[in-house]
């Protein structure tokens, strides 16, 4: 329905970038007025982190805190978790997002490249479902 990337500096490390990457996911869900959302992830830390009723004290707390704030702005919000492999479409906008200077949204369309990858991750999705 819609994708944004946003490029931020100086980040720590993977699990930082992942944290970051579901604040804005959700900010962005929030601006456009949804009220259902799943934020699917590729690190299984990071989305046990949201999904657990206890205080983070990692070095991202600071953006669980904040994630799990905003999650309040919606009717229903789930954080789950996805192996890579099964969501190519992420790495074509990423690939993408480090070729633009600043930030860039899409609604209801998308690059040629991530539009091509997104459609071969529902293929690959379908086959998976089909006894």
């Amino acid at each position: 329905m819609a994708t944004c990337f946003v490029q931020h500096e100086n980040v720590a490390n993977a699990f930082m970038a992942e944290a970051l990457a579901c604040r804005q996911a959700i900010l962005f869900a929030r601006e456009l007025g949804f009220s259902r959302v799943i934020i699917e992830g590729v690190s299984l830390t990071v989305i046990k982190k949201l999904n657990l009723d206890a205080v983070d004290r990692s070095l991202i707390c600071s953006i669980v805190h904040d994630i799990k704030i905003l999650s309040m702005d919606f009717n229903s919000i789930s954080f789950c978790f996805v192996r890579r492999g099964a969501n190519k479409t992420v790495h074509v906008l990423a690939h993408e997002c480090r070729n633009n200077p600043g930030p860039c949204y899409w609604v209801e369309e998308a690059s040629v490249a991530t539009t091509t990858e997104c459609e071969l991750d529902r293929s690959r999705l379908e086959q998976v479902q089909v006894p």
